[in-house]
């Protein structure tokens, strides 16, 4: 499993932004590979969100991310927000018992 963290910093309309980012990830739901999603809203800075998406492989995500459908997606977001993404393996975890 491979986790993928995203950094988003809202530069534009905050509604619009959460729209846009909703029809993506209901558009990565549909893919193959897609375990779960999360997202996150900072209490310090609330123009940052952090998005969590876990997924079976980085392979999985690779293929949904270079769809065209998905490209048409990701532009609407333009002037929305900076995204700062990266995937992830977990390295440790720790459960409270």
């Amino acid at each position: 499993m491979v986790t993928l963290v995203n950094k988003f910093t809202v530069t534009g309309d905050d509604n619009e932004f959460r729209r846009v980012l909703s029809e993506i990830s209901a558009y990565m739901r549909d893919q193959p590979g897609y375990l779960d999603h999360q997202l996150l809203r900072s209490l310090r800075r609330p123009d940052v969100y952090v998005e969590t998406a876990v997924w079976a492989d980085a392979q999985s995500h690779r293929n949904a991310v270079q769809s065209e459908e998905f490209r048409e997606r990701v532009k609407q977001m333009a002037g929305l927000a900076t995204p700062d993404a990266d995937l992830y393996a977990e390295v440790e975890e720790t459960a409270h018992s």
